[in-house]
């Protein structure tokens, strides 16, 4: 069993009150699970006494209670820091947000979990408009996309903005390299009030969908009880993700991100509500130990990401010369061929509209195929 041995998640929320108190965080201490904490709202190492919400999406990944609640991350490691002023709603957030990410990189975390979304603020002069929903214009975003290129796998809340007039996923969740989940009800349906998709630049997003509605967690007294919010989603899922790389630790963070996308169940047909769906993580696992296994035996191309928005990047096996790439559409027409001899490269398919594509690699060695999406 999988249960985020080795791994280490910054939690980044709003206040943790009771955690070093309850019962459903027992274990969570006495394991030594705790790796430490800071309220960058108040400059202090106040965690514990400020609000419930990071309380309630700790225990997704971490909370135990025989019989009630296991979380999806058990034996994982935690930093836990503030980075949310619950009296006010302002753009310093997300600086203590980028602040956060920074000391988990320095700590060496390998996930970050985030049930925190910025879109409109006090003062509406500073709100986010739709228009800046491109990857990489908010601050927070930009700090997310840095954290990603540091090999931290983060995974944010989509948000609980459906059904109204501004329904679209905020930030950090709609930068370019962040996991953004999107909640469902526990038959698999979508919640009615998860954000949606696209970003304004046509990126899919969600990415992927957890169970959000009624959410086992616990609350700050220790009770056991339902909530409802990507809040929610957001840690079931970002545990889930600590336990399968738990299981292929030698996969990057862009290769766990593109198995789990790539075991949803709407990976081939992504919608503005689910985004690919609902991962499948037996299949995720399945999928990345095939590839390590070859990869041990330097027998496989590795590909990624995929999907992808305008670039793909090609790496070759240790033992290998050159290889030509040709390039497919679901008709089977050769759309174009490239001769590759460097041991990284990086092709630019801006030119393809979004959709479904199949590559073949070819080299001395052997013939290698797939199939890649376009968004």
């Amino acid at each position: 069993n999988y249960t985020g041995t080795g791994k280490i998640i910054a939690v980044l929320d709003s206040g943790f009150t009771g955690v070093n108190t309850i019962i459903p965080f027992n274990r969570f201490f006495t394991h030594g699970q705790y790796l430490g904490g800071y309220n960058y709202v108040a400059a202090n190492a106040d965690i514990f006494s400020t609000h419930f919400h990071g309380t309630m999406t700790l225990s997704c990944m971490t909370g135990y209670v025989d019989g009630q609640l296991v979380g999806t991350a058990p034996d994982a490691q935690y930093y836990l820091f503030i980075t949310e002023d619950v009296a006010s709603e302002n753009p310093v957030e997300e600086s203590y947000w980028v602040q956060a990410a920074e000391e988990a990189d320095r700590l060496g975390v390998d996930i970050i979990s985030t049930s925190l979304g910025y879109f409109e603020y006090d003062n509406p002069s500073y709100s986010h408009t739709y228009e800046e929903m491109t990857g990489n214009t908010a601050f927070a975003s930009q700090g997310a996309n840095i954290a990603f290129s540091k090999g931290i796998i983060v995974v944010a809340s989509a948000g609980n903005s459906g059904g109204t007039i501004n329904p679209h996923i905020g930030v950090p969740a709609e930068a370019t390299n962040v996991l953004a989940v999107g909640a469902v009800q526990f038959d698999r349906t979508y919640a009615a009030f998860s954000s949606i998709g696209p970003s304004f630049d046509g990126r899919i997003k969600p990415d992927v969908m957890a169970k959000g509605q009624n959410a086992t967690v616990s609350n700050t007294a220790g009770n056991i009880v339902t909530v409802s919010g990507t809040s929610f989603s957001c840690p079931i899922m970002a545990g889930a993700i600590a336990s399968f790389w738990q299981a292929v630790p030698t996969l990057t963070n862009q290769q766990i991100v593109d198995f789990v996308k790539q075991s949803a169940d709407r990976f081939t047909n992504p919608t503005a509500e689910y985004g690919y769906g609902i991962p499948d993580f037996q299949l995720a696992l399945n999928s990345a130990q095939q590839l390590t296994n070859t990869t041990n035996s330097k027998k496989i191309f590795l590909v990624y990401p995929n999907p992808f928005h305008d670039q793909l990047i090609f790496s070759f096996p240790n033992d290998f010369e050159e290889a030509k790439v040709s390039f497919y559409n679901a008709l089977g027409q050769l759309l174009f061929e490239k001769n590759i001899s460097n041991s990284d490269a990086i092709i630019s398919l801006s030119d393809l509209f979004s959709g479904i594509y199949f590559y073949k690699i070819k080299s001395h060695l052997f013939v290698q195929s797939g199939k890649i999406i376009k968004n």
